[in-house]
């Protein structure tokens, strides 16, 4: 069983025919209650003074607010068909709206909601796990639920956005899947190593070796290919406490011996205070670029 909400609606006499929707809706004198056809949008009646009727609605149309067509809340109203609404004449083509009965329940009139005002229990009823946000339209959606172990990933702009499984290894930072703007912003390769003793590489990123071309003369092999040849070289070396002099070893660029910097290799030297090359304790390099 449903129950139409009435508010304020006159009770009805005599049923007048049919009313072609139009502009300018002209209510007939045959009756004080009118079955309104078509869908054409409605900003004014023509009427006699001091009539008091009664239209339905038999489909979808615009009812625009006017100073001769006054609606519920001053605003304009979309009807649905089986909506019913009263007017009254106050003056000849003058039309005042006192009551209704919509189809839906509800009012003409959109409830005004201030600012901060709607609390947890008014969105009682949602779906568990599910997230609002916007359309392109700036219209509510509810996106999800996901399921568990998914995350919530933008789909980027005009369209909302969507629960995602994560790959079973977890997220993808490789560097190929970051932009080009992103890419050159974190390290390529890196590496540590030994030089004196047992010569051995400790820890690294797409290092693929270390030749020792003479004491203090080191090439890195990398295994992954650069842009160019112009990326940036970081390079320290370890402080040798078991010198006499115990300095801090010097490590710079090489770019005359052994290919220099290509895409694939670069090349260093370690040497003392005093400028003598050698090897030293511990080798730390890292590269950024293209």
């Amino acid at each position: 069983m449903s129950v139409t909400k009435v508010t304020g609606m006159m009770q009805t006499g005599t049923k007048g025919g049919d009313i072609p929707s139009a502009s300018t809706l002209v209510i007939d004198t045959d009756g004080d209650y009118f079955d309104i056809t078509g869908t054409t949008g409605i900003t004014a009646m023509t009427v006699d003074a001091g009539r008091r009727f009664t239209l339905h609605f038999d489909g979808a149309l615009t009812l625009t607010h006017g100073s001769s067509l006054y609606l519920p809340g001053a605003t304009n109203f979309t009807t649905e068909a089986n909506d019913c609404l009263s007017f009254i004449a106050t003056a000849a083509n003058t039309v005042r709206c006192t009551g209704y009965a919509l189809k839906d329940g509800g009012s003409p009139v959109a409830p005004v909601v201030a600012d901060n005002s709607i609390t947890l229990a008014k969105m009682a009823g949602g779906t568990d796990g599910q997230v609002i946000t916007y359309d392109a339209s700036g219209d509510p959606v509810a996106v999800g639920p996901g399921t568990d172990g998914q995350v919530l990933t933008s789909t980027g702009a005009g369209s909302p956005p969507a629960f995602e499984a994560l790959p079973s290894s977890g997220a993808d930072t490789s560097l190929s899947n970051l932009t080009t703007a992103g890419e050159n912003r974190v390290c390529h390769a890196w590496a540590k190593f030994e030089t004196i003793g047992t010569y051995s590489i400790q820890d690294h990123l797409n290092v693929s070796s270390v030749t020792d071309q003479a004491p203090g003369l080191f090439t890195v092999n990398l295994s992954i290919t650069m842009a160019n040849a112009n990326y940036v070289i970081l390079a320290n070396g370890g402080y040798d406490t078991s010198a006499s002099s115990g300095y801090t070893r010097i490590i710079s660029i090489d770019i005359n011996n052994n290919g220099g910097v290509t895409t694939g290799l670069f090349n260093i030297t370690a040497s003392n205070h005093n400028n003598t090359i050698m090897d030293i304790d511990g080798v730390y390099v890292a590269i950024f670029g293209d």
